[in-house]
């Protein structure tokens, strides 16, 4: 037989081995064919959840993809038992979803991430994924003692006075401070080896503590933080100590950029020339108000806009802005027969028009506070009345109408200083005991009590305390 040429020689046939390797080829081919055609569905995952184990009222329900996500889908799949309503925004990967409404203190809440949330690559959830927390019960943190420096941060749980406990150990003593939205953070200004102020951070979870400031030569105070948390707004004062002839600064608002570290501060605003104190956020943190007591006005800043409003105010040291930035409650003296003064407080629209007078018509009534229920249907509204037994106490005032309940109703008590908590079923309030017939008993230190809305029980929290907030 004739050998057939070497070109045309038959195949050799292939080993088990051989076979083996062609046919894995022959099935990734196949594979990566279908991903083309379908795309790979399998394996998001989620990076990192919170709230975990549990939460405060005011908590944010957060998830984070391990890659960018069509939102859409991801939206759609994601539900809570029991059912929440909120609102949905996205940063990167990361989906973050604010209830509508605090949650309930010993809640369980379960968050669940049904399958087919799908990626913009294509691949999806391929399983459901849950988890739950539980909500904490509010607390209430003030500065202690309020005889006596220095002075730190307590806390308090608002249904057991004996919980008391300290969370601040500064030396040199803690002049303010304010809780963040979710809760989970304290920003105060502390007295530095200057003897100016700085702003601080304390994270209630850790204990971690930073530095925000670095107010050598000025004095750094109040912070406000924005409703999302993403900024704090506070009063710095520059003593510009090494130019001659210049002096201290008047109170100006800066910044903290809280989305970074370490938070950069500038300026609120780049016009130098606009001064002011006294802080205040609308809820969706379009707008805030502050006081400038060089114009005896309320500036109202639109971050939108960048519009400024004023309104007009004679005292030039009060405005309470309302939860939707729409309005603010002003104050302006009254004066009487005999050189006697009183302050009235009126409800003011963005364009400087009295929407209502707050008073009852009652010319010897002297308003002295004034907050908004979280919600914007009600203020508390300390005052002094003479024809009420006691001192000042605490009213809520319908917004629409300035129909009046008296909350506070104690003549040996007079309610000076006052917080709503997220819910707005309670106030966290400050109160100085009195002698007989009204009067200050100059050995009296005030005290820190929770007074239900409804019911208007009170209980006592705390002795020799004051300032007192609200950790959700």
């Amino acid at each position: 037989m004739t050998n057939l040429p070497t070109k045309f020689a038959r195949p050799r046939a292939l080993s088990r081995f051989d076979r083996a390797v062609a046919g894995a080829i022959v099935v990734l081919i196949g594979a990566i064919l279908l991903t083309i055609v379908l795309g790979d569905r399998v394996g998001v995952t989620l990076k990192r959840v919170t709230p975990l184990g549990s939460a405060h009222s005011t908590t944010a329900i957060t998830l984070q993809f391990d890659e960018p996500m069509d939102r859409p889908t991801a939206e759609a799949r994601l539900r809570t038992e029991p059912p929440l309503t909120g609102t949905v925004t996205w940063s990167g990967e990361t989906l973050t979803f604010k209830p509508d409404a605090p949650l309930n203190p010993d809640a369980e809440y379960t968050v669940i991430l049904e399958r087919g949330a799908r990626a913009q690559s294509g691949r999806e959830t391929v399983s459901e994924f849950r988890y739950s927390f539980t909500v904490l019960q509010p607390r209430v943190a003030y500065l202690y003692p309020a005889d006596n420096s220095p002075q730190n941060i307590w806390i308090v749980a608002a249904d057991d006075p004996n919980s008391a406990q300290q969370l601040t150990t500064s030396p040199s003593g803690v002049y303010d401070f304010a809780v963040s939205p979710d809760g989970a953070k304290i920003a105060f200004s502390e007295y530095n080896s200057n003897g100016n102020m700085d702003i601080k951070l304390l994270d209630l979870d850790t204990g971690a503590l930073l530095q925000l400031t670095n107010c050598l030569d000025a004095t750094c105070s109040t912070p406000v933080w924005r409703p999302d948390g993403g900024m704090i707004v506070y009063e710095r004062i520059d003593y510009n100590t090494g130019v001659e002839g210049v002096g201290a600064s008047p109170v100006r608002l800066w910044t903290l950029d809280m989305t970074t570290y370490p938070p950069p501060t500038r300026p609120l605003f780049s016009d130098l020339q606009i001064l002011g104190y006294n802080a205040q956020w609308s809820a969706n943190g379009r707008r805030i108000s502050l006081v400038d007591r060089g114009t005896s006005s309320i500036l109202i800043y639109d971050f939108d806009t960048g519009e400024i409003v004023g309104i007009p105010t004679s005292t030039g040291t009060y405005g309470a802005l309302s939860p939707d930035g729409l309005s603010i409650i002003t104050s302006n003296v009254l004066l009487l027969e005999g050189a006697q003064a009183r302050v009235k407080m009126q409800l003011v629209g963005l364009d400087g028009g009295i929407l209502l007078d707050l008073s009852t018509g009652d010319d010897s009534i002297d308003e002295k506070r004034a907050q908004w229920r979280p919600d914007g249907s009600v203020l508390a509204i300390s005052r002094d009345d003479p024809d009420a037994m006691g001192g000042t106490q605490i009213y809520l005032v319908d917004p629409t109408d300035a129909s009046a309940t008296m909350l506070t109703d104690d003549p040996l008590y007079a309610s000076t200083f006052f917080y709503w908590n997220p819910a707005g079923t309670a106030l966290a309030v400050q109160r100085l005991p009195l002698l007989d017939g009204g009067i200050t008993d100059p050995l009296s230190r005030p005290e820190i009590w929770v007074v239900d809305i409804v019911s208007g029980d009170g209980l006592r929290l705390a002795h020799n305390g004051y300032l007192p907030r609200w950790i959700p």
